[in-house]
């Protein structure tokens, strides 16, 4: 079971907490030629973010049922304030120039969301007892899989980025976004 839980976690910190950027930065800049507005967006966004995506280590739950549910409830409270870190990023950002505001608006909502999800599975954890080992391990597999079916969101750069092909392009040419990914 903790196996399980800790791959669940693994997933579900990778998905969660990543920006959503893809692509690489090989290419050297053009220097003769000036950013497009979306690519300045991108640039100050990117970096803006890049403190909210560092990696981070699912709690080890080989412990006492007590310590793996301290444990676990820390890791998801720092996954929680990520999402909403970014929120507030991305609300700081304002929406991309020339892209659909709609999308910019999702982006934003799928971030609120997960970090309410993730609330929601702390106070389930949280009011479950550690003492008695069936309850904590029945709430533990609901934990695994409430994070497990949001573990495959991409991030508000993907969603961002699947709205406008320039959009797409300039985060595909950001260095910071690449970094991110890597």
């Amino acid at each position: 079971m903790n196996r399980t839980i800790r791959v669940a976690l693994a997933g579900a910190a990778m998905g969660l907490v990543l920006g959503g950027c893809t692509g690489s930065a090989d290419e050297p800049e053009a220097k003769a030629k000036p950013a497009t507005p979306q690519q300045q967006w991108v640039q100050s966004l990117c970096k803006a973010l890049e403190p909210t995506t560092a990696p981070v280590e699912p709690p080890s739950t080989s412990g006492t049922p007590a310590e793996s549910q301290a444990a676990i409830v820390g890791f998801l409270r720092t996954l929680r304030d990520r999402l909403e870190a970014q929120a507030t990023v991305l609300d700081d950002a304002g929406a991309p120039p020339e892209v659909d505001p709609a999308s910019f608006d999702q982006a934003k909502e799928s971030l609120a969301s997960g970090a309410k999800t993730l609330q929601g599975v702390i106070k389930n954890l949280k009011s479950a007892s550690s003492a008695d080992a069936d309850q904590m391990e029945a709430t533990l597999l609901q934990v695994s899989e409430s994070l497990a079916e949001s573990s495959s969101y991409a991030g508000p750069l993907a969603e961002l980025s699947a709205s406008d092909e320039g959009l797409k392009k300039a985060f595909e040419d950001d260095e910071t976004c690449a970094s991110i990914m890597s």
